[in-house]
């Protein structure tokens, strides 16, 4: 956005150094209120959804109104959906067709960390059995918010429940991206040097720890591990202006891939790991280019916006690129089809920043509003329609879901 490129271009360090420092405890705010957005949507499967105790009741009801493939259709269902707890972590879901020719679904049995989990990881048994395409229920969110009075990163289920901050610096923390695994976050803060620095945090470890991973004179920023969780991409300015480099998972080997006039930030990876797009303003206005993880000139790519950052390569569709662009005077989330060398709107108008893919390539986690009224939403691509996952005063998502 905006504001970002005049930071990069404000910002003046003249102190570098490591940062260490302990991972702070985990804090449990309130559960977030789910609002829908309902739009019509006819190829959904009609669909009941019950669960055994009211909590499992209420949560799998969330969890499929905001999918899209599915509609509530108490009258006439083609499938009913029946959770039961049967455990402290456990879940069995059972799926009845009700219609002639129906898909059949055997009984599944759901474990997880967390009753949730549990439930989210036996909807997405149903979602894939369904549509033959990958669930996103049992994904985890990374965010920012400024819930404990300054801007910490927290992490949550999909629909921001089981929330717990990351940090608790009293200082600015942002940009948060999941390694592939689940297992690691790497993110901006300015905690110990006052400057932005790459941070790695390691949740597997108790208590989780911190390292610094990049923290060169000048801005450290934009960390994004590559699909295969083998390297990092990244936005550094130390030789001046903010290029994009490379470097392993550990932060060494690092390599420069541009060398511009303009400022290459929000950088993300194809699906095959070879190639990096990125928002750049090398003519003043911020616009999409991609460049080779192998070195060569940045390229262009025609989105027809005056205004394109900030963005996010499908993990599933090589061809797609959702980003955010100038629309009037505020901004939309657009899709970018290598394909065609064409753009089309997703939000039309409704607003969209910060968009974010889920694994099964058709749902974007994106920001809505700013700053205290800024919320995640999520929106489903096909059908058009979005439903808010959080309460307000949550931003900059990423994305993960993590294997069993």
């Amino acid at each position: 956005m905006t504001k970002f490129f005049f930071f990069l271009k404000s910002v003046s360090r003249t102190v570098t150094g490591l940062a260490a420092v302990l991972l702070a405890g985990m804090a449990q705010p309130a559960l977030a209120q789910i609002q829908i957005v309902v739009g019509e949507n006819s190829d959904a499967i009609p669909v009941t959804v019950t669960g055994s105790t009211p909590d499992l009741d209420a949560l799998m009801k969330k969890a499929f109104s905001i999918h899209g493939a599915f509609v509530n259709s108490p009258a006439k269902p083609d499938y009913s959906f029946k959770f039961d707890l049967t455990g402290a972590n456990a879940v069995r879901v059972t799926v009845n067709s009700l219609k002639v020719g129906g898909v059949k679904v055997a009984p599944y049995d759901a474990a997880g960390a967390t009753w949730r989990e549990a439930a989210y990881r036996a909807g997405d048994y149903v979602v894939e059995k369904l549509t033959n395409n990958p669930g996103f229920f049992a994904g985890k969110l990374a965010f920012v918010s400024k819930r404990t009075g300054a801007t910490e990163i927290w992490i949550s289920d999909i629909l921001g429940q089981e929330a717990a901050n990351v940090t608790n610096d009293k200082a600015d923390a942002r940009y948060p991206h999941w390694s592939p695994d689940g297992a690691k976050i790497i993110y901006t803060g300015y905690y110990r040097t006052g400057f932005p620095d790459l941070v790695l945090v390691d949740l597997t470890t108790r208590p989780p720890s911190r390292r610094s991973f990049e923290s060169f004179s000048g801005t450290n920023t934009g960390g994004v591990f590559s699909p295969d969780g083998q390297h990092v991409a990244m936005t550094l300015s130390s030789s001046g202006n903010a290029e994009l480099y490379v470097s392993d998972a550990n932060g060494k080997n690092i390599k420069r891939l541009t060398q511009t006039k303009g400022l290459e930030v929000s950088p993300t990876w194809s699906p095959d790991g070879t190639r990096i797009a990125v928002s750049s303003d090398p003519q003043g206005t911020p616009l999409l280019y991609e460049v080779s993880i192998s070195g060569g000139a940045i390229a262009n790519l025609p989105t027809q916006r005056n205004y394109s950052a900030e963005p996010s390569w499908n993990p599933r569709y090589k061809d797609l690129i959702a980003f955010m662009a100038a629309s009037g005077s505020s901004f939309d989330l657009a899709l970018y089809d290598a394909r065609t060398r064409k753009a089309q709107w997703l939000t039309g108008g409704a607003g969209g920043t910060e968009p974010c893919w889920t694994n099964d390539g058709r749902h974007l986690i994106f920001t809505k509003g700013s700053g205290a009224q800024a919320q995640l939403w999520v929106l489903d691509t096909k059908t058009g329609r979005s439903a808010g996952l959080t309460t307000k005063g949550a931003s900059q998502a990423s994305f993960v879901y993590p294997q069993k």
